[in-house]
């Protein structure tokens, strides 16, 4: 009994603390915290447009071209280590499989 009413309490106290963080991010939003959220969307807006953030992207863009291109060696390589790890991960199950096979076999005799 004791217990049904801790966790009654405890989930009182969950609403009540959602209910508080409503209230106080209505009062930011509304007040003081409106300006700073303001001031970042337009420095982030600013940024997005700038020289390091435009040269990001195309390096990013050409590490995406380098990784699904299968002639280039990184998209090679990365081809050939998937096609390894394939044939390591059939390896380890046939193996896992004959002696499952064993181990079932000796419990029978």
């Amino acid at each position: 009994m004791a217990d049904e009413r801790d966790g009654g309490g405890g989930f009182g106290w969950f609403i009540l603390g959602g209910i508080v963080g409503v209230a106080i991010g209505a009062y930011i939003a509304t007040g003081p915290g409106r300006e700073q959220v303001e001031s970042l969307r337009s420095k982030t807006i600013e940024l997005s447009g700038s020289e390091p953030v435009q040269r990001a992207r195309e390096a990013a863009s050409k590490a995406r071209t380098m990784v699904t291109d299968p002639e280039h060696p990184v998209g090679k390589a990365i081809q050939d280590g998937v096609a390894a790890a394939r044939r390591k991960r059939e390896e380890l199950e046939a193996t896992a499989a004959r002696r499952m096979q064993r181990a079932s076999t000796n419990l029978e005799e």
